[in-house]
């Protein structure tokens, strides 16, 4: 079974700048600032398609914020979550801001594998919390924190995320059902709950207003060579 994205219906279009290079010293050379670009479709589509181009950096807007619960307002979260994933999976980085829910100055570590954001603000928390929340994700950032992989009939999820790391195997195809349709995120009412349940057991999915969507980023290279993994 092949994990392809479960198609969905129109969503707020997400505006981005895309550059060639990371440096911000060439950001203004010609040919380096790619300018604004409108994602409508499905956002794994249009990162790739960037990436191909030569697309190297993202700026992406606003604040991603992971507390809201009006649906409408979840569905945009989510998708610009997944943005965020899909651009790491293509080691593309990402200028972005996150809001998260306050009560746990840690919660970063759940999103830690994902391109660290220029400011993480912390839920009715004070400045000092959510400073220290940004640099920790900066300084404990590395690729293939929380990846997944796919082959015939199954996926395996490498989590790293805890300092050590959790290998995961799935290949019941009743889950990679429920996989498929997180990828893009979708609403509780429409995936199997206990499934899902298990997957946020494992840190695997998280959950936005009354949306859920799959945390891992694909594995697209080996980082390092194979005898090291």
């Amino acid at each position: 079974m092949t994990i392809t994205p479960v198609a969905a219906g129109p969503h707020r279009p997400i505006t981005v700048r895309r550059h060639r290079d990371h440096d911000p010293a060439v950001a203004d050379i010609p040919g380096i600032d790619l300018g604004p670009a409108e994602v409508t479709g499905p956002v794994g589509d249009a990162v790739a398609d960037w990436h191909a181009d030569g697309v190297r950096k993202l700026a992406l807007p606003g604040v991603v914020d992971l507390t809201v619960d009006d649906p409408a307002a979840a569905a945009d979260a989510v998708r610009r979550l997944v943005l965020v994933r899909e651009a790491t999976s293509y080691a593309i980085e990402v200028d972005w801001s996150v809001r998260l829910p306050g009560g746990d100055d840690d919660l970063w570590r759940v999103y830690g594998h994902l391109r660290p954001p220029v400011a993480v603000e912390l839920a009715g928390a004070d400045t000092a919390a959510s400073t220290a929340a940004t640099t920790a994700w900066r300084d404990a950032f590395y690729f293939d924190k929380c990846t997944y992989r796919q082959g015939p009939g199954f996926v395996q999820v490498r989590d790293r995320r805890t300092g050590q790391l959790n290998l995961l195997t799935i290949d019941d195809p009743a889950y990679l059902a429920v996989l498929a349709q997180l990828v893009d995120g979708a609403p509780v009412t429409d995936v199997d709950i206990d499934i899902a349940r298990e997957f946020g057991e494992e840190g695997l999915v998280t959950k936005v207003g009354d949306q859920l969507v799959w945390l891992p980023h694909r594995l697209r290279r080996w980082p390092l060579p194979s005898m090291v993994i």
